[in-house]
């Protein structure tokens, strides 16, 4: 049986590691997985926990795929330590505050907050979970129950966090949703920030802080050649512009301008880059570079975790553009658009 003393010390030992104990942190992580799959009674090659539900803006993941993500472990590593250090930071100031964290997309574990109720009474934290999928819903209710969470938990629903109004005497300090993969594409991340972040206070501490689509082109051959002898892949890659970026202004400023917008259906403003033709004579191929700054020092560098690899969009050999328009799109397909003007 599952009890808080173990989780505890699985999460001590993440929050514990060094960034560079990689055997390390691969075994806590692979330990915690496995104890609360164990727990929740999930069957991950079950077809039916494999399946995404739909929704107006993205995909919701399935049960297998949302557990697998404590497994990419630099990303639960950081995400974690965010997290810690944003409740740490807001005792600092204010010891005697109850910290009251939303969590958007929870998946079937709250992994980035359930673990922390070991470090923290629910004197110090108490938690709104809002999970859309009903499999991991359920199976996040039954592990608060299994672990005698009760205590900690503010509010638990079933919800679309894309049209979830919080209920007006809540207060939220620490906003966190990680539903996102790389080139923010496929899952609500965005939409659930746009319509969660202007109902909360300025001061909120939303996690992660800013995530920022930067425009590359990239040699393959090269990248490659430069991991397999060395690790380092700088000079593969040639830097071109951001595209998109989302924080807090960037969200409230858009949401503004567009306050009587459906927030399913959402285009952001584009951005148009030039390109030089000797340019892609040596880096032919247009990928797209995500970048997550989790909470301070905290953050996804390139490629630590599938969330900071390089996700490829054309091959610029077959047509040179003269310039490129990009455009984050919200919606059933959620993701960067781009459209390319020939020579």
């Amino acid at each position: 049986m599952l009890s808080l003393s173990h989780l505890q010390s699985i999460t001590d030992r993440i929050l514990d590691a060094d960034d560079t104990a990689y055997g390390k942190l691969y075994a806590a992580c692979d330990e915690l997985y496995e104890t609360l799959i164990k727990a929740s009674r999930i069957d991950p090659r079950e077809e039916k926990n494999k399946e995404n539900q739909s929704l107006d803006s993205g995909a919701a993941l399935g049960i297998t795929w949302a557990a697998m993500c404590i497994k990419d472990i630099m990303r639960t590593k950081r995400f974690m330590n965010g997290v810690y250090a944003a409740v740490r930071d807001i005792l600092l100031v204010h010891p005697e505050k109850t910290i009251h964290i939303l969590y958007a997309g929870t998946g079937p574990f709250a992994t980035l907050v359930l673990p922390l109720t070991a470090r923290f009474s629910p004197e110090q934290i108490q938690l709104t979970l809002l999970e859309v999928n009903e499999t991991s819903f359920n199976s996040l209710q039954n592990l608060v129950s299994i672990l005698h969470l009760e205590k900690y938990i503010h509010r638990l629903e079933k919800a679309d966090a894309t049209k979830w109004k919080k209920p007006v005497n809540d207060q939220i300090d620490i906003f966190i949703v990680e539903a996102m993969q790389q080139g923010l594409k496929s899952e609500p991340h965005v939409a659930i920030c746009m319509n969660i972040v202007p109902q909360l206070r300025p001061d909120t501490i939303m996690i992660p802080q800013q995530i920022t689509l930067t425009a590359a082109l990239l040699n393959e051959p090269k990248r490659m050649q430069e991991k397999f002898e060395s690790g380092s892949i700088i000079s593969s890659i040639h830097i071109l512009d951001p595209v998109f970026i989302l924080n807090k202004e960037t969200i409230l400023s858009r949401a503004e301008s567009d306050a009587q917008r459906d927030v399913s259906d959402f285009t952001f403003q584009g951005k148009t880059i030039v390109i030089a033709a000797d340019v892609v004579e040596d880096y032919p191929n247009l990928y797209l570079i995500t970048d997550v700054l989790i909470y301070k020092e905290d953050c996804l560098l390139l490629d630590e975790s599938p969330l900071s690899m390089p996700l490829k969009l054309a091959d610029l050999r077959k047509e040179l553009p003269t310039e490129i328009k990009f455009q984050y799109h919200i919606g059933s397909n959620p993701g960067i658009q781009f459209n390319m003007t020939m020579l």
